[in-house]
Formats: structure tokens, sequence, C-alpha cells
């Protein structure tokens, strides 16, 4: 997670001076504003603005605001992987998460893997709920097609691969 931190005195002077700041490097909201605060030391009561974020939940940053449950999810242990998924989760969703950990929960039980493309994912959950029930013989006659068409409208995809389920 980044965020290029500017102030609105230099904005509206015409300058968008600031830095991009890795969002990992603080252990909590006070000693990301502290840094900020350091970036813009030349001001002296820096009303800091946020021109450009990127991987954090457009839910949880603004221009004038970064959401302090930020930082909960960087706390989350996730990988890297893990970390893009619960954003591009945590963006899909129609409301408001107000607790992280039940967010991650929700993202725990949804949260497939990460696909080239959709029919790939329900090929393999075919074989892994159903092909040892299917005598080695009949396999050949498998219609993968026709489990795609049914079991896609259980799953979403995003932009980068992550498969979800619809729950």
């Amino acid at each position: 997670m980044n965020i290029y931190v500017g102030t609105y005195q230099k904005y509206n002077n015409g300058s968008i001076n600031g830095a991009w700041l890795d969002l990992s490097k603080f252990e909590d909201e006070d000693a990301f504003y502290t840094k900020c605060g350091e970036l813009h030391k030349d001001e002296s009561d820096p009303e800091f603005m946020f021109q450009d974020y990127e991987n954090i939940p457009s839910r949880l940053v603004s221009e004038c605001c970064l959401d302090p449950r930020v930082f909960d999810i960087l706390n989350l242990a996730l990988n890297d992987e893990e970390q893009e998924a619960f954003i591009e989760f945590m963006d899909n969703q129609h409301f408001y998460w107000d607790d992280i950990d039940e967010a991650h929960q929700s993202f725990t039980d949804s949260f497939r893997g990460n696909f080239d493309k959709l029919q790939d994912f329900t090929d393999q959950e075919f074989d892994e709920l159903y092909l040892h029930e299917i005598p080695s013989h009949l396999t050949y006659v498998i219609d993968y097609d026709a489990y795609y068409h049914t079991a896609k409208h259980d799953y979403w995809m995003s932009k980068s691969g992550n498969v979800f389920q619809n729950i």
C-alpha cells in the first residue's frame, strides 16, 4: 500500500511537491502522520493532501483522509498476493466494513485463489469435488463447459485473476 502525500497549501500555490510513502513501513497511524509532518516541515501547520494511492481499498482513502483501519489490514500478516486479493475483495463489497477481523474472515471464506480464467477454477473445483466419484472409463464424457456455465454464477473474478465465492 502506497500513498502520495502533499499538502493543500503547496497544491494551491501550484506545486504537487510531496512523496510516495509505503504504508507497510509504519506500525500505526501516529508513525505515518509523524513522517508526513517531517516531509512537510517547511509549513507551520501542514494540511495533508493524499493526491494518489496504490493498493489501498478505495473506501479507506480520500484526498483528505486515510482511514486508520488501513494499518489494521497491514497487521493481518498477509503475504503480498493475499493482501492484493483482500484489497480487491474489500473494493468489491457494497458495504463498509467496521471490523477488519470480520472482513478478513469473510475474505477467507470467499477467496479461492488466482487463476487465468474463471473456467480454470471451475474445472479444478469439479475435479476436486466430483472426479473421484466417477469411474475412470466415464471421465472422457465429463462436460466441463456445462459445469462452468452452472457454477460461474456462484463466483466472481477480479481483474487480476483472483476468484471469490459469492457469500
